[in-house]
C-alpha cells in the first residue's frame, strides 16, 4: 500500500512538472512574440533641423502631420554662430532619444546632419529638403560655384546684434525665400527668422554620412534660394530617393507640400525601421 501511494505521488509530481514546463515554454514564447511584435511596431523618432534664417517653428506643419501619424519628433533649435556648435546640439538631441532615429534637414540643416549622423549608427535614413549635402571639404559657398547664385545674398544686412550675424532684408524675405505662398503665411514665416553668422557658409564639412547611410531629397522646383540644378546634382551624387515638388519655393516642402513632404519622411522611416 504504502508502495502504491509512493508512486502515485511521483506520477502526480512528474504531472505537476510537466505542467509548470509547458507553462513556462508558453510563456517564453509570447515573451519573445510580443519583444518582436513591438520591434516591429516600432517607429524611430524623427529628428527635424531648419535652416539658416529660420527656427525650429517652420516645421510646424510637418511635426503636426507626423504627431497624427504615431510618430515622435524632436526640432533642435541652432545657434547658427558655427557649423561645430550646431552639429554639437544636433548630436546632443540624438544622443537623448532612445532607439533609431530619422535625421531630417533644410538648407543649411542638411549640411548639419550630414556632419551630425557621422559614426552614429542610431541614425537609420537622412531626408533632405532643398537642402545642402555637402561631401569632405565643401563648404556652402564652394557648392554653389557655377551655379545660379540665391537672391537672397544681394538682400542680407547686418542683424540687430551686429556682425558676424546677417539676416535677409524682411521686405525681401517672402520673395526670397517663400514666393509661392499667400501673403499671411509668408509674413509668418518672415517673423520666425532668426540670425545666422556668415561664417558657416565658408565652413568645411566633414566625411558625408550619406555615404554610408540611405537618403531621400525633396527637391523644390522653384527655390529662388538653391539652385534646383544644385539640388538634382547632390541628389544624384548621394543616391538619394528623390521627389521633385515643381513649383516650391525654398521653404515650399515644410509648407505647401508639407503632406507629400511628410509621406517622404515616412517613406525613409519605413525603408529604415
Amino acid at each position: 500500500m504504502l508502495g502504491l501511494t509512493h508512486s502515485v505521488t511521483i506520477d502526480r509530481r512528474g504531472r505537476l512538472l510537466r505542467w509548470a514546463a509547458l507553462i513556462a515554454a508558453a510563456t517564453l514564447l509570447s515573451l519573445i512574440f510580443a519583444s518582436t511584435t513591438a520591434r516591429a511596431d516600432s517607429k524611430p523618432t524623427v529628428v527635424l533641423v531648419h535652416g539658416a534664417f529660420a527656427s525650429p517653428e517652420g516645421w510646424t506643419k510637418v511635426t503636426d502631420a507626423l504627431h497624427k501619424d504615431g510618430y515622435q519628433t524632436a526640432t533642435p533649435a541652432l545657434d547658427m554662430d558655427s557649423v561645430a556648435g550646431d552639429v554639437a546640439t544636433v548630436r546632443s538631441t540624438l544622443g537623448s532619444i532612445a532607439g533609431d532615429k530619422i535625421l531630417v534637414g533644410h538648407s543649411y540643416g542638411g549640411f548639419v546632419i550630414t556632419n551630425a549622423a557621422s559614426d552614429r549608427t542610431d541614425v537609420s535614413g537622412l531626408v533632405y529638403a532643398a537642402a545642402f549635402v555637402p561631401d569632405t571639404g565643401e563648404t556652402i559657398t564652394s557648392l554653389g560655384v557655377g551655379y545660379t547664385p540665391g537672391t537672397f545674398l544681394t538682400h542680407l544686412i547686418p542683424a540687430p546684434s551686429g556682425f558676424p550675424k546677417v539676416i535677409d532684408d524682411p521686405r525681401f524675405y517672402a520673395a526670397d525665400f517663400a514666393q509661392e505662398l499667400n501673403p499671411k503665411l509668408a509674413a509668418e514665416i518672415t517673423a520666425q527668422q532668426r540670425p545666422t553668422s556668415v561664417f558657416v557658409f565658408g565652413t568645411p564639412s566633414g566625411p558625408g554620412a550619406w555615404h554610408d547611410i540611405p537618403s531621400w531629397y525633396a527637391i523644390s522646383g522653384a527655390d529662388r534660394a538653391i539652385d534646383p540644378d544644385l539640388e538634382r546634382f547632390m541628389a544624384e551624387r548621394a543616391g538619394s530617393t528623390t521627389v521633385q515638388f515643381d513649383d516650391a519655393s525654398h521653404v515650399g516642402a515644410l509648407t505647401h507640400y508639407s503632406a507629400r513632404f511628410v509621406k517622404l519622411i515616412e517613406q525613409a522611416a519605413g525603408a529604415t525601421n
